[in-house]
């Protein structure tokens, strides 16, 4: 479960963050290429988020605030976009957003950029920032529906109905809500019977990881179970995943709704995961 993470031995400043800033930028690229203001506000949301990882370095949180403040100034959504986005690359090195491309299957494709933003809003929303919860569901949905032109009915339908609802509310608390209750209807759906190999799997597996567990260590226990369940949900009601890997992801969900400790229901998921990537038993705030 190897994050990704610059090649040198000199200590990276960006530290846990690195993974949910890399997701952003490769959320976030794809969203603005249609929705600058989608993108602009889910690449603030994440630097936000980022900034309140513990294990962040100073210098890393002084880019990071300057490069929010400068796309802040920006009055045209295109330029903040790209100043922000552009910071963001500066930190991270180079990554290209394109470098894990979708699953073909539109239905399995929406569902992984559900898990993303997920992993992005759920932590946000916990630390209380609302808005920038809402803001990274919103844009995504909107992404979703003008570049999965092949996307089925039902999951275009909740998407379009969430995202009209929530130009009715004006709590973004409630907004937050509309769109993930839509998102999570979504990942309940079984996805197309095209196969997913297992690295596909441990890849998935991983990337919940890598953006769980700075969330735990942040403190957003939530945030962090919210993410790992998200992912387990995701696996085991589609179609293309194996048996064998649906089964102990579907018992581990069923003991973790039963158990009062947010706490403890990170671990099970946790150990769940690491069961299936074949490794150690670590904490859910590990870093892997």
């Amino acid at each position: 479960m190897a994050d990704e993470e610059p090649e040198t031995d000199e200590p990276d400043p960006l530290g846990p963050a690195r993974p949910l800033l890399t997701t952003a930028v490769r959320l976030g690229t794809r969203a603005a290429a249609s929705d600058p203001a989608g993108g602009y506000a889910l690449y603030a949301c994440a630097a936000r988020l980022a900034r309140k990882v513990r294990g962040l370095g100073e210098v890393a949180d002084f880019r990071l605030e300057r490069v929010l403040d400068e796309a802040d100034n920006e009055t045209d959504p295109t330029a903040q976009v790209d100043t922000l986005r552009d910071g963001l690359e500066s930190l991270l090195g180079d990554i290209d957003p394109e470098a894990e491309p979708p699953p073909t299957d539109p239905l399995a494709a929406a569902q992984g950029f559900i898990a993303m933003a997920i992993s992005i809003g759920a932590p946000a929303y916990n630390t209380g920032d609302h808005q920038g919860c809402y803001d990274v569901y919103s844009s995504t949905a909107r992404m979703i529906l003008v570049t999965l032109p092949g996307l089925p009915a039902e999951p275009a339908a909740k998407l379009r109905d969430a995202l009209d609802q929530c130009n009715r509310l004006e709590d973004p608390d409630e907004q937050a809500w509309a769109m993930r209750h839509a998102f999570d209807a979504i990942g309940d759906m079984g996805a197309g019977a095209e196969g997913v190999t297992p690295r596909e799997i441990k890849a998935v597996l991983s990337m919940a990881v890598s953006i769980g567990a700075p969330a735990f260590n942040l403190g957003d226990h939530r945030g962090c179970y919210e993410v790992y369940a998200c992912t387990a949900r995701l696996l085991a009601n589609s179609a293309a995943v194996p048996d064998a890997v649906k089964q102990p992801l579907r018992q581990a969900l069923e003991r973790a709704s039963v158990v009062p400790s947010v706490t403890r229901q990170a671990w099970i998921m946790r150990e769940a995961f690491d069961a299936l990537l074949e490794g150690p038993e670590k904490k859910p705030g590990t870093s892997s």
